[in-house]
């Protein structure tokens, strides 16, 4: 039977090992204070010169959040192996960020996604999307990304530590808070380098204490085998999955055909664009974007599946598999070794807060607060209200958390609601025809469809909720472009100047003022094919080779590791 009692709780030198760690991130989160405080774009971008090492880092720490290995066990329990497409799917999104989008918003050179929407479109319309997005974004989709990270913290202490969840997440989220006001986007990127380091190192000590624990890899494939059959652990969902909690071969063919435009990130946005703009240059940005990418949907997810699939032998039968990661920490991992593992997820549980904290912030004073309601103040005064912005959206944040009951649910609830605008924020770049009202129309609708569908049919699998969406949104969004202006032909000449995108889309544009264009598109989407085959094909190396042949395995990346090569090449 299952245990989720602390049989192994955290002694004297784990509690040294997590103070250590809390003192030394506070110490680098307060040191840039001062410089934090010269300006806006200090506090928020850190006066754009960052190395793309330092980006890619950043990105993949904000990525390694402490909710992401308790939805992800809830997923691979279902679904086995295949259930990280819900996540490795997102991760061609991230491809396309590096390849076609980061050069286009290095070039662009806002402080928010949000403030490209006045570069882009023309008039009171634009005005309106700015103010609505920086709810949307900065409140709305901000505060539900926080709300599931703190309800994955309290998941963990409950089984952690003795003490009230809510007490454990108030020290942490003070602790973050603290650095997060007073550094700015410098403490944010600092602090997340350490928290990577953790993060990673801590989840690659789980999995191989938890192998060990179940008597090695070989015993592992043989209990998943006995309990699950073989095809748990393949590539790609089993085509007799029939229940809502599994996810079906159509629905794979969605997630993979679909889920990575049809995203709230679709082109590299939100917290993303804080990072490439912030770094020195395109090339930067590229690259930092490229090490995220691959950080994040291969090295960062194999010690999670496999301490899942661990965690699944273990703990059969368990009624929340989403408390077996940490179970397992508890059952199998030795002392000093568990505080390091637990010093893992509190790093990942920061370095998602801080950012989006200051991510949040960011959009409230430059898209509504400086834009609109007060013009010529100081850059003390706009200092002083991004931090106040900071906690206000830290006391939202923890609130939504209470109404949450699973992390994997709202994280897939998350990712629909925004679905049916994906496609507006790709096609702005490439098509002059896309106006304000398009992005209005297709985040209004798309938020009322899903919700109406957890509403009234919760049993609704993923990517059945997916399709629905993008079937009612995007024939409505083009609706509503095509009977409405387009934007002013000054703002479309000067964006295009600045962006320099696609001949594909701008000609009428380009015809009409005789504007000069260089190759680009073609080229990106060669490397965004390239990135797509290595990002899926190093998984599936990786899979290969710790879970059916390391010989197999071990061709695959090889291969891989032949087309890294001629990408680096292709684009350096």
């Amino acid at each position: 039977m299952p245990q989720e009692v602390c049989i192994n709780q955290l002694t004297l030198i784990d509690y040294i090992v997590v103070g250590l760690y809390i003192a030394t991130t506070f110490f680098i989160g307060n040191y840039y204070v001062k410089k934090a405080g010269e300006s806006v774009e200090e506090y928020f971008l850190s006066g754009r010169s960052f190395p793309w090492w330092l980006i890619g880092v950043s990105m993949a720490a904000t990525n390694f959040s402490i909710d992401t290995p308790l939805a992800l066990t809830k997923f691979v329990s279902a679904n086995g192996v295949a259930g990280t497409w819900y996540y490795w799917a997102s991760g061609i999104s991230a491809v396309a960020a590096t390849f076609v989008f980061s050069k286009l918003w290095r070039r662009a050179k806002v402080v928010t996604d949000n403030e490209l929407i006045e570069l882009r479109y023309s008039g009171r319309s634009a005005v309106c999307l700015r103010i609505f997005k920086g709810v949307y974004f900065g409140i709305l989709i901000n505060g539900f990304v926080l709300a599931w990270v703190f309800k994955a913290l309290a998941k963990i202490t409950t089984v952690v530590v003795p003490w009230d969840s809510n007490y454990v997440m108030l020290f942490f989220v003070i602790v973050t808070l603290i650095y997060t006001v007073s550094g700015g986007f410098y403490g944010v990127v600092l602090t997340d380098f350490i928290q990577y380091i953790f993060a990673l190192g801590g989840s690659i000590l789980l999995a191989i204490y938890a192998v060990d624990y179940v008597g090695g890899l070989d015993v592992l494939v043989t209990k998943i085998g006995l309990l699950k059959g073989q095809g748990f652990l393949d590539f790609t969902p089993r085509f007799d999955q029939t229940t809502n909690d599994e996810l079906t071969f159509p629905g794979f063919v969605a997630l993979f055909l679909i889920q990575w435009w049809a995203h709230k990130y679709s082109d590299g946005g939100g917290k993303h664009i804080q990072r490439m703009s912030a770094a020195k240059d395109e090339i930067h940005a590229t690259w930092g974007t490229f090490f995220y990418a691959i950080f994040t949907y291969v090295a960062n997810l194999w010690p999670w599946i496999v301490t899942a699939l661990c965690a699944l032998v273990v703990f059969e039968g368990a009624a929340d598999f989403e408390k077996s990661y940490p179970m397992m920490m508890i059952r199998v991992l030795p002392h000093g070794i568990l505080g390091l593992c637990v010093v893992s997820l509190i790093g990942a549980f920061m370095s998602t807060v801080d950012t989006h904290l200051n991510l949040g912030a960011s959009y409230f004073i430059n898209d509504i607060y400086k834009r609109f309601l007060c013009k010529n103040a100081t850059d003390g005064h706009y200092v002083m209200v991004s931090r106040v912005s900071v906690v206000v959206i830290m006391m939202i944040s923890v609130t939504v958390s209470f109404f949450i009951d699973s992390v994997g649910s709202f994280y897939l609830f998350v990712l629909t609601f925004a679905s049916g605008a994906g496609l507006t924020w790709v096609l702005r770049w490439f098509w002059w025809r896309i106006n304000a009202y398009s992005e209005i129309s297709a985040m209004i609708t798309s938020g009322i469809v899903a919700s109406l569908i957890k509403i009234f049919y919760p049993e609704t699998t993923f990517a059945a909720s997916l399709v629905i969406i993008i079937l009612v949104t995007v024939p409505l969004f083009i609706f509503v472009t095509l009977i409405t202006k387009p934007s002013s032909d000054e703002v479309l000449r000067e964006f295009y100047n600045r962006v320099r995108p696609s001949v594909l889309g701008w000609r009428p544009i380009i015809n009409k003022y005789g504007l000069t264009h260089a190759p680009f598109l073609k080229q990106s989407l060669v490397n965004f094919a390239l990135g797509v085959f290595l990002l899926i094909f190093c998984n599936i190396g990786i899979g290969t080779l710790l879970f059916k042949s390391v010989l197999l395995g071990s061709l695959v990346l090889v291969v891989c590791l032949a087309v890294a090569v001629f990408l680096i090449k292709r684009v350096a």
